[in-house]
């Protein structure tokens, strides 16, 4: 978890770090997101040269994973602030990586997700409302198509398979090297056991990017595929969207995207359907486009100037 505390040019003037806040339901999640939050701002806080204990904030927003409806009590407990927002990591990260503009972004982690913004205009009048979209991120027993979780249970599922068929695999030694289990099967019982985790068992993915690098087969089909419903997450975003024309600024982040291989097809898949899109890494991460969204919270517009100072100032904190 990573708070910034900024003034209202552009400038931040500190930058906090703490755990993780997610899964407030789970044992031990309400002490984890109030540690999380009550840390990573007591730091930024510390480097800002501010009192914690006497800290009100003009705006807030807190980007957090997990569904943001179980946070927003807790929260409101522990930040003082005049405008305060809790929502979902997601449009956090598409305010950065976009710096503040309009179009999507594609998240591919441990889980996937995606969502877009769009400027449009309001019926009968001359004003211009924000039209927001959210595909995916349902969790992992429902969706997160793509992400590191999707790649590794799918080599694992393509093992599996093979060994029932009594056929030759190139993925099950990585796979029994990689988790130290004498057979697959007893990977897929540890999975049930909750003696590997969801976590644990996604970190195979980049072990199987780092295979195809080297080896045609499995591992690049599995690799094409997971590029492929992540570019399914895209343009499902867009079509949401309703963009009429111009052209479609697309971002992505997590850690999926690191291999070439995947990123590479990504584009591919994504400007079959989408000609227009303008695929581009992103510019900020989410922690600044918190930033932003707590700045467009109070009518604060995020101009050139601004996101220079921002720039500036984030490599000095």
């Amino acid at each position: 978890t990573t708070a910034l505390i900024a003034d209202g040019r552009g400038r931040i003037l500190g930058r906090g770090g703490a755990g993780p806040s997610n899964h407030t339901r789970e044992p031990g999640g309400r002490e984890r997101l109030i540690g999380a939050v009550n840390g990573s701002i007591g730091g930024a806080a510390a480097m800002a040269g501010l009192n914690p204990a006497r800290l009100s904030f003009a705006s807030a927003h807190l980007a957090l994973t997990g569904e943001p409806e179980e946070k927003i009590a807790i929260v409101n407990e522990i930040v003082r602030a005049k405008h305060l927002v809790v929502g979902h990591d997601a449009p956090g990260a598409l305010a950065g990586a976009l710096a503040g503009a309009t179009g999507i972004i594609v998240l591919a982690g441990t889980g996937s997700v995606a969502c877009g913004e769009a400027l449009v205009p309001t019926a009968g009048d001359r004003t211009i409302s924000r039209r927001f979209v959210r595909v995916g991120g349902h969790g992992y027993l429902f969706s997160d198509e793509g992400s590191a979780f999707g790649i590794a249970r799918e080599a694992l599922r393509h093992a599996l398979r093979n060994e029932d068929a009594g056929e030759p695999d190139d993925l099950k030694p990585l796979l029994l090297g990689y988790f130290g289990n004498a057979n697959l099967k007893a990977i897929a019982q540890d999975c049930y056991a909750g003696d590997l985790t969801r976590e644990r068992l996604a970190s195979f993915a980049s072990v199987l990017g780092r295979h195809a690098a080297r080896h045609a087969g499995a591992a690049r089909e599995i690799l094409d595929q997971a590029a492929g419903e992540l570019a399914t997450l895209a343009v499902v975003t867009a079509r949401r969207l309703e963009v009429e024309a111009g052209p479609l600024k697309i971002s992505y982040g997590g850690g999926v995207f690191r291999n070439r291989r995947l990123l590479k097809s990504f584009e591919r898949e994504v400007t079959k359907t989408l000609a227009d899109a303008v695929i581009s890494p992103p510019r900020f991460g989410p922690d600044i486009g918190a930033l932003l969204l707590a700045y467009r919270g109070v009518g604060i517009s995020a101009t050139p100037a601004m996101l220079e100072r921002l720039t500036e100032t984030s490599v000095k904190s």
